[in-house]
């Protein structure tokens, strides 16, 4: 089943403009090490806080998207746009987060379920000196990172290594790719649009899969079921295996 191929058509476009900007930057996940964990439950105290992405007041887009098709994700890439964490002037980014990843077996039947087992898995980032709270029903993520962690060289390579190392503990995925935007508000805004319609697409998926709910005349998604095949199969899946669904 896909969902995605649109979005992760809109992402290397948004990645091959990015490209061309003075601050963009490349790595291999093996070519950098994950971060050391931190205690669970750990705090950044604001005190302490070297950086800090994303925070109330700045914008921030964080989101994830998956695919069927490895071919659509280059395994082990972390893509940086914008200053890393040791160059923020002001102590203080513009955050944008998308992992893009290569799954084994979703289909219509274990999609929903799947997905929210990914998407819970950014909880488990867990990293020394380094504090991350999310509202992924919002898009955002806001992050502290300790002035320790900054002096011992902590970077955006560092992160994106420790979270393709967590993402690749599920069995079901195949491959992953993260990008990291910190260039401008501007540059994070278009990106939220683009993770706004990739909630949008989820936001769908829960409804039918948890409400059983196919009334397409009532729906909110109904636009966007249209476009996209992937819902389409989802729709008529679930409508066999619940006839009596609203």
């Amino acid at each position: 089943m896909e969902l995605f191929t649109e979005i992760i058509l809109e992402l290397r476009v948004f990645i091959e403009e990015a490209r061309s900007g003075p601050s963009f930057h490349e790595y291999r996940s093996p070519d950098h090490s994950a971060w050391p964990p931190g205690r669970k439950g750990s705090i950044v105290m604001k005190c302490d806080t070297a950086v800090e992405l994303g925070a109330p007041g700045l914008d921030s887009a964080s989101f994830l998207v998956w695919t069927n098709d490895d071919s659509m994700v280059r395994d082990g890439i972390i893509a940086v746009a914008g200053p890393d964490l040791g160059e923020a002037v002001e102590g203080a980014l513009p955050f944008g987060k998308v992992v893009l990843l290569g799954v084994s077996g979703f289909n219509e039947a274990n999609c929903h379920e799947r997905h929210r087992e990914i998407e819970r898995m950014r909880y488990g980032h867990n990293l020394d000196g380094y504090m991350m709270r999310a509202a992924s029903q919002y898009l955002k993520e806001w992050s502290r990172v300790s002035r320790a962690a900054i002096e011992k060289k902590l970077g955006l390579a560092n992160l994106g290594a420790a979270a393709i190392e967590l993402y690749r503990t599920s069995e079901h995925v195949t491959s992953v790719e993260i990008l990291f935007v910190t260039s401008t508000s501007d540059h994070v805004a278009k990106l939220r649009t683009i993770g706004g319609r990739a909630s949008k697409l989820i936001s769908a998926m829960n409804r039918m899969s948890e409400e059983m709910s196919f009334d397409c005349a009532a729906c909110d998604y109904a636009d966007i079921c249209g476009e996209v095949d992937g819902l389409r199969a989802l729709r008529e899946t679930l409508r066999k295996e619940n006839p009596h669904g609203r």
